[in-house]
């Protein structure tokens, strides 16, 4: 199975409730605090998430003990942490979670499979028609971002949650003078409906995202035309699949780095 054809799915029972979820949170006031939406502040698309996760609220934003961090959900030994952006800024609090506590971790982050692009007018409150954007993402985009875990791939205890999503984002029109969208900035991304998820909780799950015809040995600009993965995105994806032992180092094509599965 090349990465390209991975398929996503979700029940209908679980593609319900995480509808309900998305109404709820659109006609709730911003940052009210209530059934978990807007606490502390935090962005809509990640309250929907932490309640998709548990509904209780006594299980959101839970210290661990001995830690000094805050948990956005646990349930028994089960940690979840919600990261809707890079993983970088998790990195010390991932690896805190892993040395310091026999708990379990599952990082989700979702996966914007359709997204909509509306425009706010900050001066006039005029909001835009809906656009479809061109731009997407696939799954094979988290393998670069978990480079910063390297020391802590393959550790049972750290297993990845990928939410397939439909999503609008708002933009304010507060770009640069003759083009106010270049530049401009995202105010909230709104999640529409789940399409689907992936979860990763072995290294040999991993090998979804592995071309099935790469060539052996292979480089890393085979893997990037491959999969579509540029630069150092690219080189980030292969030490990943390295280190969770479904590659192997072999000797170089001429100056280039070589693998083989």
């Amino acid at each position: 199975m090349k990465y390209q054809d991975i398929l996503y799915t979700v029940d209908a029972a679980h593609k319900a409730r995480f509808d309900r979820l998305c109404r709820e949170a659109a006609s709730a006031p911003r940052g009210s605090g209530g059934e978990g939406i807007g606490t502390l502040g935090e962005k809509r698309m990640h309250a929907i998430i932490k309640r998709y996760i548990c509904e209780d609220h006594a299980c959101h934003e839970v210290g661990v003990l001995d830690t000094g961090y805050v948990s956005d959900v646990r349930i028994g030994n089960d940690i979840y942490e919600v990261q809707t952006g890079a993983f970088y800024p998790m990195k010390k609090k991932i690896a805190h979670y892993i040395e310091n506590t026999d708990c379990t971790v599952t990082v989700v982050h979702p996966i914007s499979v359709t997204r909509w692009v509306t425009w706010v007018d900050a001066k006039t409150g005029e909001v835009t028609p809906r656009k479809k954007s061109p731009k997407r993402e696939r799954a094979i985009h988290l393998l670069p971002e978990l480079y910063c875990l390297l020391p802590y791939l393959g550790n049972e205890r750290l297993r990845f949650r990928l939410l397939m999503i439909e999503e609008e984002d708002f933009r304010t029109l507060s770009g640069r003078k003759d083009n106010r969208k270049r530049g401009a900035r995202l105010y909230e991304r709104m999640p529409l409906a789940l399409l689907g998820e992936i979860e990763f909780s072995s290294p040999n799950d991993f090998a979804v995202f592995l071309p099935n015809n790469l060539p052996s040995p292979f480089t890393v600009k085979d893997f990037s035309q491959k999969t579509g993965l540029r630069g150092r995105d690219a080189y980030s994806a292969v030490h990943v699949l390295e280190k969770l032992g479904l590659i192997t180092k072999t000797e170089p094509i001429g100056r280039a780095m070589a693998f083989r599965v």
